[in-house]
């Protein structure tokens, strides 16, 4: 889907926010924006893709609207409230004394369901969920400070809303637990092969499920089990290891360093650095 498919569902508000930011990827697209006070904003939402949406905050007096699936809302809206829209269902909405800071991310109905194994997800609206407006938040804090959101991070948490919302909101009851598959060493070996080759690079989680014929959730699940680490982690510290061989050999300039092993700012690899080392990667240098 074309990154305009993603933005337009935003299009028919008859105010705009005063502050918005947007990341579009391959298979979505993440939107954190602030308001103002206005007295009132009228219009509607829709989307081809899935919408998770939250308020992070402030919030309104009155939030009212219907959507096509049938669910409808009268009442005020405040920090941690989520909703789930499906793809091409429009909401139609009113909001009264309204002042707020939201995100939002768009997942295509293709990725969602790789992302849920095909499980039914069920709608909801104007739920307390802390947990997706933590992530959320997490989210757009990450996206103000660097600009933009890792590939590889923001595969890990994409996996972390689909499992949340399959054990919420997904039919029946929560599964029984289950004792993830592993992967064997072949496999792990053909992974770990192919990140290091690309490290420099954008690597996507769901590129490794391919490698191996899995679903992003199978993979992910199998990885862990595997080698005690989700995908991320495994990336991060071998791009960190990366790093660590470089600043042996010779000094060189931080930023340049982070983008030869694959970071997307100097601020996320120093972070990423001192989790693994325990240091910043220019105390490191300085040793």
């Amino acid at each position: 889907m074309s990154v305009a498919g993603h933005a337009n569902y935003l299009q028919n508000l008859s105010s705009r926010a005063s502050e918005h930011s947007t990341f579009a990827f391959s298979d979505g697209q993440f939107d954190v924006a602030r308001r103002g006070y206005t007295d009132l904003v009228e219009g509607s939402i829709l989307s081809t893709s899935h919408l998770v949406m939250g308020t992070l905050e402030g919030g309104a007096a009155r939030h009212r609207y219907v959507t096509d699936c049938g669910y409808r809302y009268d009442g005020i809206d405040a920090p941690g409230s989520v909703s789930i829209l499906p793809a091409n269902s429009q909401r139609r909405l009113r909001l009264e004394a309204v002042s707020w800071r939201w995100a939002g991310i768009a997942i295509s109905p293709g990725r969602f369901r790789d992302l849920t194994d095909g499980a039914k997800i069920r709608a909801f609206s104007t739920r307390d969920d802390r947990f997706l407006a933590a992530l959320l938040s997490e989210l757009a804090w990450h996206q103000n400070q660097d600009g933009h959101l890792d590939p590889a991070y923001l595969d890990g948490m994409l996996m972390a809303l689909a499992q949340h919302l399959k054990i919420r909101y997904g039919p029946g009851n929560r599964p029984a637990a289950q004792r993830p598959l592993k992967l064997p060493p072949w496999m792990l070996r053909r992974i770990a092969d192919y990140i290091e080759a690309q490290l420099p690079g954008e690597i996507r989680v769901a590129t490794l499920a391919r490698l191996i014929d899995l679903s992003d959730g199978h993979f992910h699940r199998a990885f862990r089990a595997s080698t005690g680490r989700t995908p991320l982690q495994f990336i991060n510290e071998l791009r960190v290891q990366r790093a660590v061989q470089m600043l042996a050999r010779h000094p060189t300039n931080i930023a340049e360093l982070a983008f030869s092993v694959g970071f997307s700012s100097p601020t996320h690899f120093a972070r990423v650095f001192r989790r693994v080392v325990g240091c910043l990667p220019s105390e490191y240098r300085s040793h």
